[in-house]
């Protein structure tokens, strides 16, 4: 049983509420997973109590606009995860064009290395303890010199790719360009 952790806020509008229900629908088509929504909470705070509460190891943290796509998704990161203990956070290749250019390296195996990850993050239990105070511009950024300074990597899983249906209606201000 893998635990799934859903920042979400209230009262962003009918359409960031759309996308929450459809992201939170698709997980829940997921097997073994334990789906816990953290609503109005600080992304320290979020981030924290989901490190605090988790009982898996590793644990998925997300955002309520993001799309998983593939079969077996949850079970083949982990796999990934479970298989290469020298990276601490994870995530997969976006379908937005333009959002995410990484491109596997020759050679690389089942998760390559990147310069900082969003969400959707597998995250290694234990590893994101005593975080900084960070905002929602510099929360990424913030995270990769955290887990490096630790001696971790973080990487993108090859083969799986996730829908950041919310890209340009960011709850991020500097991200929300659409409206």
């Amino acid at each position: 049983m893998i635990d799934v952790f859903i920042r979400t806020t209230n009262g962003q509008g009918k359409f960031r509420e759309a996308l929450f229900e459809a992201t939170y629908q698709r997980w829940l088509m997921e097997p073994e997973v334990n789906i816990r929504t953290l609503r109005d909470m600080g992304i320290r705070e979020a981030r924290q109590c989901a490190e605090v509460s988790s009982r898996s190891d590793p644990y998925i943290f997300t955002d309520n606009d993001v799309l998983i796509v593939g079969k077996r998704w949850v079970e083949r990161g982990t796999e990934a995860m479970l298989a290469n203990p020298e990276y601490a956070v994870c995530s997969t290749l976006s379908l937005i064009e333009g959002e995410n250019l990484a491109k596997p390296p020759e050679g690389s195996g089942s998760i390559y290395p990147v310069h900082s990850v969003g969400a959707p993050m597998w995250i290694r239990k234990n590893i994101l303890t005593d975080l900084p105070e960070m905002d929602m511009n510099m929360e990424c950024g913030i995270l990769w010199e955290y887990v490096k300074a630790k001696g971790y990597k973080e990487g993108l899983i090859a083969g799986l790719r996730h829908n950041h249906m919310g890209h340009g209606f960011s709850s991020n201000p500097s991200l929300c360009y659409g409206v």
